[in-house]
């Protein structure tokens, strides 16, 4: 009988002891409990400011697209002036980019001033403006600060479209004077660096086109 009642306070014991532990582990807080990010459809490709930094970013293309676009001129001319224009959307009118089309044109002054060529900002507009808040500014969209003349020889333009995975650009260096085609080149950029640029871009009305018609200062014979 005593034996009896010693497994049977055992078995109390036991089971107690489990139920508490039970209870112990459900009360656990489930830390570092990561979802995978949902997008609604395939085309969303959602990015943030605090994503880690991308490997390769715009600015490496647009270095490679440089390279190859000098690499197809057989004769450099060391006293070509070139001049930057906007890449347009394919599917467009050919007047027409968007705020990756403008930081690849950004990063195409940069790069071709490196190979030592000289660039001309035509959005430069030869004074600085002063804002209401102090700050100051040098280039303009302004049809009418423009420069409508320039020592420029050479024009590098081009266009862009989208791809199944990113964008594909199309560009071209065109002699001023003759518009003689002097080299082209290609490269595709994945959607992800696209993106990581199209983030700033603000939905505005289609701006009103101005033409301008370069005029070289001095024409080359």
């Amino acid at each position: 009988m005593k034996k009896l009642i010693l497994i049977m306070l055992g078995l109390l014991t036991a089971c107690s002891s489990q139920e508490q532990q039970l209870v112990i582990q459900d009360h656990k807080p489930e830390k570092y409990k990561f979802e995978p990010v949902k997008h609604n459809n395939e085309d969303d490709h959602s990015v943030s400011y605090y994503d880690k930094p991308l490997i390769k970013n715009v600015n490496h293309y647009v270095k490679w697209l440089t390279q190859d676009l000098f690499a197809n001129i057989d004769f450099p001319d060391n006293d070509a002036v070139f001049v930057i224009s906007d890449l347009a959307l394919l599917d467009s009118d050919l007047n027409k980019t968007n705020h990756f089309g403008r930081q690849v044109t950004e990063a195409l002054t940069h790069e071709v001033n490196r190979t030592g060529f000289s660039v001309i900002d035509i959005k430069a507009r030869g004074f600085i403006r002063m804002s209401e808040s102090g700050d100051l500014f040098f280039q303009t969209e302004d049809y009418n600060e423009i420069l409508s003349q320039t020592s420029a020889t050479n024009i590098i333009s081009g266009t862009m479209t989208r791809h199944r995975g990113g964008y594909l650009i199309n560009a071209r260096v065109v002699d001023l004077a003759t518009t003689a085609l002097i080299s082209s080149a290609q490269i595709f950029v994945p959607f992800d660096v696209v993106d990581a640029v199209m983030l700033e871009d603000q939905v505005s009305p289609p701006p009103k086109i101005n033409e301008i018609s370069l005029k070289p200062s001095s024409v080359r014979e």
